[in-house]
């Protein structure tokens, strides 16, 4: 079964994903991502039988090294290179607030 997406679809991925699109960018989006259906579709058809399952075999796990606190020798070097602080923090723009 092939899988589209239409114009109202797109949109609807873009303002989920935080996406700003121009108008005229809205159609080239919208056949990228029916491109990718189109290539999951195809590889939902290839024939498997017959080949292994995938299984992680480790002979050992990875060395663990200790959760210890560590004093930062360059703290004030680094809060002087940083476009904006506040404190002891770095200042980032928001990403989640609404125009």
């Amino acid at each position: 079964m092939r899988m589209t997406v239409d114009r109202e679809v797109t949109l609807r991925m873009a303002r989920a994903a935080q996406l700003r699109i121009a108008p005229d960018e809205v159609d080239h989006m919208m056949d990228s991502i029916n491109d990718i259906l189109d290539f999951c579709s195809l590889v939902g058809e290839l024939d498997c039988s017959g080949t292994p399952d995938f299984a992680w075999k480790m002979k050992r796990l990875p060395a663990r090294r200790s959760d210890t606190a560590l004093d930062w020798q360059n703290r004030d070097e680094f809060k002087s290179a940083a476009p904006a602080i506040d404190g002891d923090f770095f200042k980032v723009p928001k990403i989640n607030a609404e125009e």
